[in-house]
């Protein structure tokens, strides 16, 4: 009995840890990187070639040793040697991944020049977040959804508690393009969804391809934006109806269709949503603002599950929806709020902080 109840206080206390609001385990952040720096921070990781797993290098990996070791992502694993073994590895994944890089487990350039960004800077990144958040109104209970948009991540919450997480493909750093920061509601998904092709992008991007590839692609000419809309002949003629605003494109749906086979609407005045993707190999990119503004996400089914696992839907179902069939939409019963922000650093619900980059040059 003693021991049910001790595992029971455990839970509870673990339950009451994970949900601790964002700033608070900012906070308790920004004082453990605060004493690093001010105990005069953590070592310099020397040039050197790649080191791959279960490789020897003299000063590479003593030093990888101990700056993970420093910010306190080691433990006691893996005390001493120069060999990248099995739990420094490891280790070092998880803090590439931390880093918004590719988390290879391998020492290179990259991975040298984020590890050695000093304690101070990464201390005032944490700072600058903390900053921000407080002019943010984040839920407290309940689903919701973060975009951050300089981390290229998705996360949805439950009752305080990160439930899931991922990569994201946001705006490219360029007028019209960048991801804006702004609060909403997701109200229902589209399986198989059409892309409506705004017209300044149409005409920039679509018509100088012709007719015939535009055909090829999947494009289709309506007048209105509606699943059963009129479709118009892809010809020179109507194209040119196109550029004189006569005539709207779209793009059908399928796994070739831009938006890819899910989207997840937040209606917005910016025309900013959430939606997959067939370039599926952006995701391994370090460097991920290369959209025209909306998001894309890695897993689209897994979050489509989520989102609807409160109306009896999994992973297995929503992948099928995303496969068969035509267009389809799905309200939700109850809106899900959705934040995308621009914070320079993210603390996880075991306290481990995530850095971000600066694609569009707001963090200082």
């Amino acid at each position: 009995m003693a021991r049910l109840i001790l595992f029971a206080l455990l839970a509870a206390c673990a339950a009451v840890a994970s949900a601790t609001p964002p700033t608070a385990r900012l906070a308790d952040a920004l004082d453990r990187y605060h004493a690093v720096a001010e105990a005069g921070g953590w070592g310099v990781i020397p040039d050197g070639p790649l080191v791959r797993p279960g490789e020897a290098d003299v000063a590479q990996v003593p030093a990888l040793r101990q700056r993970l070791r420093a910010e306190g992502v080691l433990g006691s694993a893996g005390v001493t040697g120069d060999v990248l073994d099995a739990d420094l590895a490891a280790a070092l994944r998880r803090t590439q991944a931390r880093l918004g890089l590719d988390d290879d487990g391998i020492i290179g350039p990259k991975t040298r020049a984020a590890l050695n960004v000093p304690a101070g800077h990464r201390a005032r990144q944490i700072e600058r977040s903390l900053a921000a958040l407080d002019t943010l109104a984040l839920p407290t209970s309940g689903r919701w959804v973060l975009v951050n948009v300089p981390e290229y991540r998705v996360r949805g919450f439950e009752n305080g508690r990160e439930a899931i997480a991922m990569k994201a493909v946001v705006g490219a750093d360029a007028d019209g393009w960048r991801t804006p920061r702004f609060s909403d509601e997701i109200e229902y998904l589209v399986f198989r969804p059409f892309w409506n092709v705004p017209t300044s992008i149409a005409v920039a991007e679509l018509v100088p391809q012709g007719p015939e590839r535009l055909a090829a692609d999947g494009f289709e000419l309506v007048r209105r934006f509606s699943p059963d809309a009129e479709v118009h002949p892809m010809t020179a003629e109507n194209l040119q109806r196109l550029v004189d605003g006569h005539l709207l494109i779209r793009q059908a749906a399928g796994p070739s269709n831009a938006l890819g086979l899910l989207k997840v609407m937040l209606p917005n005045a910016q025309n900013i949503y959430l939606h997959d993707t067939p370039a599926k190999a952006h995701f391994a990119r370090d460097e991920r603002a290369l959209s025209h503004g909306c998001v894309r996400l890695e897993r689209p089914a897994a979050m489509g599950a989520w989102l609807l696992e409160p109306q009896g839907w999994d992973e297995p179902a929503v992948a099928s929806a995303m496969a068969e069939g035509g267009y389809r939409q799905v309200d939700l019963d109850r809106r899900v709020p959705v934040v995308i922000a621009y914070l320079a650093a993210w603390a996880g619900d075991d306290g481990a902080v995530w850095f971000a980059s600066d694609p569009y040059g707001r963090l200082g």
